[in-house]
């Protein structure tokens, strides 16, 4: 048994140098399909990571002239609560917006200010349901109309760009990615085709000879598993390779893509049993075709 396993490893090698001009258009499409398919997947990931940040911007701003008494605090807790859009109400001292502007931003924008300039704040935030540019500019509106505050803002540009594009970011890479899978099963499945009926001759006289289902798929089986392994994983290194690139010049975009490698072994993973699965399909409808064919 393990003869035979090493003679139709051999096989396989040896089937791979001598079929290289059928080979090697196929492994360097299902590297290029492969490369596509990391970037649609990792483009996913960094889009649902998008989507995640984007429920943090519906909060609103609301500031206040000067620093107040707890009693109207809670006068002011209640009147918002009232509102059914509001899901948290926080209040933030002149202190605490300090300390939060020391974290995001250096404090020599301070330095010319005797006192602390921050005013305290309410910031507001909406439930997960009325999460939408409508219920953020009402909120915008309603919280402006109330004399308690002097001023309120909100992320209102942001909020509608990422909406507009929500769908988008998710339906097109999607498509792509279902394209490309199919686009590899057609290009793995053609490939051992080919190289079936190049080697037409020599797979009937091994089967007239009596060699077996096992014996004679091997092959074509085990050169569909190197192709779907050596053309995924260049395409994973030249994948790693150009987004490292682009770290170094937009340190942001780690922020969003951080943890990508599972991506990438789905891709190798998904890559490599497309490959297995469609070059053993391609032997069997062979081998039933040409039974067919002789009865």
């Amino acid at each position: 048994m393990f003869s035979q396993l090493g003679y139709l490893i051999s096989e396989s090698f040896r089937s791979l140098r001598q079929h290289r001009t059928v080979i090697l258009p196929s492994l360097v499409t299902i590297f290029l399909c492969s490369l596509l398919l990391a970037a649609s997947l990792v483009t996913l990931l960094g889009v649902f990571r998008l989507i995640s940040v984007e429920k943090s911007l519906y909060t609103v701003e609301a500031f206040l002239t000067d620093s107040i008494s707890e009693d109207s605090i809670a006068l002011i807790h209640q009147d918002l609560y009232k509102i059914k859009w509001i899901d948290s109400i926080e209040y933030i001292s002149p202190a605490a917006a300090l300390e939060d502007f020391k974290k995001h931003f250096s404090e020599e924008m301070l330095s010319l200010a005797s006192e602390n300039p921050l005013p305290p704040s309410f910031r507001v935030t909406l439930h997960d349901r009325y999460k939408t540019p409508f219920y953020l500019n009402s909120l915008l509106n309603e919280l402006s109309r109330n004399r308690a505050f002097d001023a309120v803002q909100a992320p209102i540009a942001w909020v509608e760009r990422l909406s507009s594009w929500k769908f988008s970011l998710l339906f097109w890479p999607s498509c792509i990615s279902l394209l490309l899978l199919v686009t590899l099963s057609l290009i793995i499945g053609n490939s051992v085709r080919l190289s079936l009926f190049s080697r037409k001759l020599l797979v009937e006289n091994m089967k007239y000879a009596g060699g077996s289902t096992f014996f004679i798929m091997f092959p074509f089986v085990l050169e569909g598993l190197i192709q779907g392994i050596v053309g995924s994983l260049l395409s994973v290194l030249f994948f790693v390779f150009i987004v490292n690139s682009v770290q170094d010049v937009l340190p942001i975009v780690g922020v969003y893509l951080s943890g990508y490698g599972w991506m990438l072994s789905l891709v190798m993973l998904l890559v490599t049993f497309l490959s297995v699965y469609f070059s053993w399909r391609s032997v069997r409808r062979f081998f039933l075709s040409d039974s067919s064919g002789g009865t």
